[in-house]
């Protein structure tokens, strides 16, 4: 968000979408690593729907730009991991597959 400011942005103009991605139901990670890094992003700490440490990344992002002051924040509820729609690493890894599709995009406007 500094980099955006620091260019002219104005952060109460700014909305951001946090698109599909593994929840936290679904991410699992060792303990150390989601005890790390919720030290970091405590809104990341996260158990799977099994009953062990996971990470909710998105989770994290949206706290960070709503810390940032961005008011405009929608994260899409969709988990790459259970929705067959989108590209999961971890389901492709599990079927022998490496390959997937991924898209960023930042938009100016003049209004």
């Amino acid at each position: 968000m500094a980099a955006l400011v620091a260019a002219g942005a104005r952060v109460d103009r700014v909305r951001a979408a946090v698109g599909p991605s593994a929840c936290g139901r679904c991410y699992e990670v060792p303990a150390w690593m989601r005890d790390d890094v919720a030290l970091a992003r405590p809104a990341t700490w996260s158990t799977t729907s099994w009953g062990t440490p996971a990470l909710d990344l998105p989770a994290g992002v949206v706290a960070d730009l709503v810390a940032a002051g961005v008011a405009d924040v929608v994260r899409v509820p969709a988990c790459t991991i259970e929705d067959e729609r989108f590209f999961s690493h971890r389901r492709a890894a599990r079927r022998g597959t490496t390959t997937g599709r991924f898209a960023g995009l930042v938009a100016l406007t003049g209004t």
